[in-house]
């Protein structure tokens, strides 16, 4: 193994020459990485079942070091190792660096999650981890990260390249392969796991594409590879037509669970329909030339055209035209258009690539102009065009049907007007397509358990659909049924197609995610509800605050001149042990293994509400909401609140800038965990408390699960880390909420330690 530099001394481009990488894994040498297509996971051919399975097999594991190799390409036009650290213009994302690191890291992390290997480098593991959507529990603070040489992440790529390739004569694939048995055993883990590494690192194939694109032009360089569409000098459309889509369709929502294309959480469904009222869709994505018209009349600076979130960030921005266009020095009154690696004349006939908010404001304006109702299309309208214009398969049948997938070989998108497909174009690729719905989960929807952070954080509302890929969309990612949604005002390649319609109301399919997570919205009860007046509990009150009150008093006896700056709440659930602590220290930092337990804290955090639901009728299962806000609890102010952060973590494996706490509060740590090593965390999370500061442990009586250190087994682990234990294992008994107006009073016990 060799880590290869270009000529000019910076810039690595991979730690295996292409030829180097076909003898060691024995690949094919003709392989093209820009014509591939995700693997069908269903026996195709019950009558040598056999050598189908050692096909595909040997498929899969093409397929991923050719995922592998690909990702590695969107890489190969940096030309020093400051591009991979110079941090996104938008501050919205992390460097280069971290999605290098970031897409191998997962592989290893999920696999070892499933106890089917082992780490490679806990630190990468843990510093690679998250920080791909600006979301709650994302850490993107730059002060948060000491980044490694870049060799050395590249380095660490290849030894994980060799590790999953070593593992696919371990385990044996079934087929079919789906959703349903995906952890039936540690062969469907397997398979199922890889298949998930790949798909997800094609989906950053993608976004990391997008950083590549958004580089200052001094980090890049041209490359052949990355060259555009050479077309740039078409003539846009004269007129873009409503074309009808007549008839109410009955049109099939979701995947499959045993379609045989591989699905992230959130494609599935029991296959349910909607029922889609006639529209009209315009012909085209709507092209540059089209959206500078929006522009020439002033749209970035009419308020009338935008939502009350799409003004605010207008007025914090201040855009004055689309994100990838450039002004040109040289002619002030044209644009330019940044593309992978260079800047070419702004090609008026392509798609005009915006974010959400920009969209809804370019409908608003046009529906203006033209005296009509325009909106964006829903999922369901998205599907019928889909379904009337290509087909309701997910799988190409020889190649893909337009510019997606890279299959005109360019990268770029490219004329409006160059793939037509039915009676639209680019229903399918060139460019994604805004969409007016929120994503959501079907009925029926399951997270899985190796990634239950997937999708369920992003069922808040804010995050939009968008629909049909784009010419880098590989792998699953534009088949009919994928889901996938960014933030309003995230960039991506996505574009616009408008529809004439009824009125639509889509935010309320929202009102399905109420009781789809028992376990969060249970974590959520018990942070914020206080036990009914029916329950014989001392102190009367939820056990975060009990808990709470209890370090601080011992804190304050035990460490009277230890600093209060800062602290920690480990597996901080709904987060109210955390924001109680906030009445003693500065900053408070509750962590815990899954993001979805946090959004209701960090809903609190950061606007003083926190919505969840809870059990009614036990016998029915029937559900009500609840809103907890601020204004009701000791924390509430926003100064106050505000002092509390939160972010997803493995106690097992902490990030490095999760140190230097004077209280580390660690309530049910082993019970709760499901970090693939949960023996190790007590002496881990220990080993973060500053010299003469205090550890809180607290921990059930009894172990549900047996296999689980005892409580004296975790007070001798500490002791022998070097903590000195001040006060010992004492019973304390706390609520825990099942229903509304039910729960049970179990029985803990608590122990305090110093250093």
């Amino acid at each position: 193994m060799h880590v290869s530099r270009h000529a000019e001394g910076g810039g690595y481009i991979g730690c295996y020459t292409r030829d180097e990488a076909t003898a060691k894994f024995g690949l094919d040498p003709a392989r093209d990485l820009k014509k591939q297509k995700t693997i069908n996971l269903h026996l195709e051919n019950s009558a040598d079942a056999v050598a189908e399975i050692r096909r595909k097999t040997e498929a899969i594991r093409q397929y991923f070091h050719a995922t592998f190799e690909l990702f590695e390409r969107v890489f190969e036009p940096m030309n020093c190792d400051d591009a991979y650290t110079v941090q996104p213009i938008h501050k919205l994302r992390h460097p280069m660096i971290f999605y290098l690191g970031h897409t191998a890291t997962f592989y290893i992390n999920k696999l070892a999650l499933g106890g089917m290997t082992t780490r490679i480098n806990p630190k990468y593991e843990e510093q690679f981890a998250i920080g791909v959507d600006e979301m709650s529990w994302d850490d993107l603070n730059t002060d948060h990260y000491d980044w490694p040489a870049v060799a050395d992440v590249w380095r660490y790529r290849a030894l994980v390249r060799e590790r999953i390739d070593s593992m696919f004569g371990k385990f044996q694939l079934h087929l079919p392969l789906t959703f349903p048995e995906a952890t039936v055993d540690n062969d469907h883990s397997f398979f199922w796991t890889v298949m998930m590494g790949i798909e997800h690192e094609r989906i950053h194939i993608e976004t990391a594409s997008v950083h590549l694109r958004e580089l200052p032009m001094k980090y890049v360089r041209k490359s052949p590879f990355w060259a555009p569409c050479p077309e740039t000098d078409g003539k846009p459309p004269e007129e873009n037509r409503l074309i009808e889509f007549g008839g109410a369709a009955a049109v099939a929502v979701g995947r499959r669970h045993d379609d045989p294309a591989w699905g992230w959480d959130c494609d599935y469904s029991d296959r349910v329909t909607h029922e889609v009222a006639p529209f009209k869709a315009s012909e085209f994505l709507v092209c540059n030339a089209d959206f500078f018209k929006f522009v020439q009349d002033g749209g970035y600076t009419t308020e009338r055209y935008w939502d009350e979130e799409g003004w605010k960030w207008v007025s914090w921005k201040k855009p004055q035209h689309p994100w990838f266009w450039v002004k040109d020095e040289a002619a002030p009154d044209t644009y330019k258009l940044r593309v992978q690696t260079e800047e070419i004349a702004l090609p008026w006939d392509w798609p005009c690539e915006v974010n959400h908010l920009e969209a809804h404001a370019y409908c608003q304006w046009l529906s203006e102009k033209k005296g009509k109702k325009l909106r964006l299309p829903t999922e369901a309208e998205w599907l019928h065009m889909h379904d009337v214009c290509i087909g309701a398969e997910n799988h190409w049948n020889v190649k893909a049907p337009g510019n997606v997938n890279f299959t005109p070989g360019w990268a770029s998108s490219c004329s409006v007007s160059k793939f037509k497909q039915g009676k639209l174009y680019d229903v399918s690729g060139n460019a994604w397509q805004h969409t007016e719905t929120p994503v959501y989960p079907f009925k029926g929807f399951a997270p899985h358990p190796y990634y239950d952070d997937f999708s369920m954080p992003t069922f808040d509302g804010q995050h939009r659909q968008m629909k049909g890929g784009c010419w880098v969309s590989t792998g699953n990612e534009a088949t009919r049924d994928a889901r996938f949604a960014f933030r309003r005002h995230f960039f991506q390649c996505i574009a616009i197609r408008f529809i004439e319609g009824g009125d639509v109301d889509e935010m309320s399919v929202m009102k399905d995610v109420l009781g789809l997570d028992p376990q969060v919205d249970l974590a959520a009860q018990r942070a914020f509800q206080d036990p009914p007046a029916s329950v014989a509990v001392v102190p009367h009150q939820a056990f975060g605050k009990t808990v709470a009150e209890l370090a601080k008093a011992a804190f304050a006896q035990f460490c009277p001149a230890a600093p209060t700056k800062r602290a920690m709440d480990v597996f901080c659930g709904g987060g109210r042990c955390s924001f109680e602590l906030t009445t003693t220290f500065d900053e408070v930092i509750g962590i815990d293994f899954s993001a979805r337990t946090l959004q209701a804290p960090f809903a609190m955090r950061e606007r003083g509400l926190a919505a969840y639901s809870v059990v009614v009728d036990a016998a029915s299962g029937k559900r009500e909401a609840v809103v907890a806000e601020g204004k009701d609890f000791d924390f509430g102010a926003p100064e106050r609140r505000e002092k509390a952060f939160f972010y997803q973590s493995d106690p097992a494996n902490l990030h490095a800038h999760l140190k230097n706490f004077s209280l580390i509060v660690a309530f049910n740590l082993l019970e709760a965990s499901t970090s693939y090593d949960p023996a190790t965390i007590a002496a881990h999370v220990f080993g973060r408390l500053n010299a003469g500061g205090m550890y809180f442990l607290c921990e059930p009586k009894e172990r549900s699960n047996a296999a689980t250190l005892s409580n004296e087994d975790v007070v001798a682990q500490l002791v022998g880390a070097g903590a000195t234990l001040k006060t010992p294992l004492t019973d304390i008994a706390l609520y825990m909420a099942e229903t509304k107006d039910g729960g049970a009073v179990v029985p803990f016990q608590y122990a305090i330690f110093t250093k």
